[in-house]
C-alpha cells in the first residue's frame, strides 16, 4: 500500500467529494470511487460504436477509469491517468478500439477529476474530435469522421443539469377581498 502525503491525500479527498456532488447534479454521469486514487466513470450519453464493418450506430453507455498516481500533482501522463473500459467497439478517432487508450490531449498535473470527465464526455459525444490521421488512435474512425462531420455533435446535452431560476407571482397578491 502506498502512503500518500497530506497534500495529495487532501487533494484526492476533494476529488472524491466533488465527484459525489457532480454525480448528484448530472443525469448523464455516475462516478464510483474504487480507492482514494481510482475512480470508475459511467457515461449515459450518445456516442458511436461499430457493430460490424461499415455499420456505425449510436450507443448510450460508456465507461472509463481515472487513476491519480501519488505524483499526480507534479506530473500527469494522460495515458496513465485515463483508461478506456468500454465498449470495446467505440467508434472515435481519439479512442483506440484495440487497446484501453483514449487521447484527451495534454493533461496539466493536478487537473481535477471533474474536468477530466468533461473532456472524455466531449470526446465520446463528438463535441471535440481531432480528425488528423497522423494524430489518431483509430485511423478508420478518423477517415469516417471527416466524411460525416454533419452528424456532430452526436450528443449536445450538457453533462451537468442547468439550474433554472423561476419567479412565480401570486395572481391574487395585492387584491383586496
Amino acid at each position: 500500500m502506498i502512503m500518500l502525503d497530506r497534500v495529495v491525500s487532501l487533494f484526492l479527498q476533494r476529488q472524491r467529494d466533488d465527484a459525489m456532488a457532480f454525480t448528484r447534479e448530472s443525469d448523464l454521469v455516475t462516478i464510483s470511487p474504487i480507492s482514494p486514487q481510482h475512480f470508475a466513470v459511467r457515461l449515459r450519453c450518445k456516442g458511436l460504436v461499430q457493430v460490424r464493418p461499415g455499420e456505425i450506430v449510436t450507443a448510450e453507455h460508456f465507461e472509463f477509469g481515472v487513476y491519480m498516481p501519488s505524483d499526480y500533482l507534479r506530473q500527469a501522463n494522460p495515458f496513465e491517468v485515463v483508461t478506456w473500459f468500454g465498449p470495446g467497439n467505440i467508434w472515435h478517432p481519439n479512442i483506440s478500439n484495440k487497446a484501453p487508450f483514449i487521447c484527451i490531449g495534454h493533461l496539466i498535473p493536478g487537473t481535477p477529476l471533474v474536468d477530466i470527465i468533461h473532456r472524455v464526455f466531449q470526446i465520446v459525444a463528438y463535441q471535440k474530435v481531432t480528425m488528423r490521421e497522423d494524430d489518431d488512435l483509430n485511423r478508420e474512425a478518423c477517415a469516417w469522421a471527416r466524411q460525416n462531420q454533419q452528424r456532430f455533435p452526436i450528443d449536445g446535452r450538457p453533462l451537468k443539469r442547468r439550474l433554472i431560476s423561476l419567479e412565480i407571482e401570486d395572481p391574487g397578491k395585492g387584491q383586496e377581498k
